[in-house]
């Protein structure tokens, strides 16, 4: 009777480690879901630091786990957040002015989402968000007023060009000539105004950086665990020399 007694202790421990290792694994794959523009190598990491968290932790449940660290996709917001604070190699080698302003565009996206996931954050997006529409502002100005003046220019020289076959043709040429000089001028100064959109790009990424870093030093979930870990491996080989 006793050795019964036995037996169903030593199998309930079991029963619970399968039951949170599969909890863990669906957590992990629903994470993976939401983390998909992360290159794979990275992912695969991450993935790894945090299954091995949770099951150090010996969290039994769904509820703990997102008690500790948010839903999946709450988690997935952060890490992406986190992700972003940072160009990574490739952004930063990269010549390709279009694509960087895509990745800066991105990475403004992902810090919002995570400061959205960390009620500390909050009031920081307001002020990013204010910052961003700012600059929005200015960049609408300067697009409407290119376009305000290239349809001038089409409008002077389409005005202007029937005056040449009659008795104004001096009017004619003069304003036909104005409104070609005025086109030239636009055309010369257009890259001049798509890298000052650019820099607006670049200048918001770099604010949104700045104030992510302000929301995520206390929530860099990966980090921290990452760097306890690594402190828990060195203790327990510093254990083994000794002995």
């Amino acid at each position: 009777m006793n050795g019964m007694i036995s037996i169903k202790k030593s199998i309930r421990p079991w029963r619970m480690i399968i039951k949170m290792t599969k909890e863990i694994e669906k957590y992990i794959t629903e994470l993976d879901a939401h983390l998909s523009r992360l290159p794979a190598e990275e992912r695969r990491e991450v993935e790894e630091f945090y299954r091995e968290f949770l099951l150090d932790a010996k969290l039994h449940n769904r509820f703990d786990i997102e008690q500790e660290l948010g839903t999946p996709k709450q988690l997935s917001h952060k890490i992406m957040a986190n992700y972003s604070l940072n160009p990574t190699e490739e952004a930063v080698t990269d010549n390709n002015s279009h694509v960087k302003s895509r990745q800066y565009v991105r990475a403004i996206w992902w810090i919002i989402l995570g400061m959205c996931a960390v009620p500390l954050g909050i009031p920081l997006l307001f002020i990013l968000l204010g910052i961003i529409l700012f600059l929005f502002v200015i960049s609408v100005v300067a697009v409407s007023l290119f376009v305000a003046f290239f349809v001038a220019a089409c409008l002077i020289i389409y005005k202007a060009l029937p005056l040449i076959s009659t008795a104004n043709w001096a009017v004619g040429w003069f304003y036909t000539g104005a409104g070609i000089i005025l086109l030239i001028v636009l055309f010369m100064i257009l890259p001049l105004v798509l890298r000052v959109g650019r820099w607006l790009i670049a200048l918001g990424a770099q604010a949104a950086r700045w104030l992510g870093k302000k929301v995520f030093k206390n929530h860099e979930y990966h980090k921290k665990y990452k760097g306890e870990q690594i402190l828990r491996v060195k203790k327990e080989h510093i254990r083994l020399v000794e002995n």
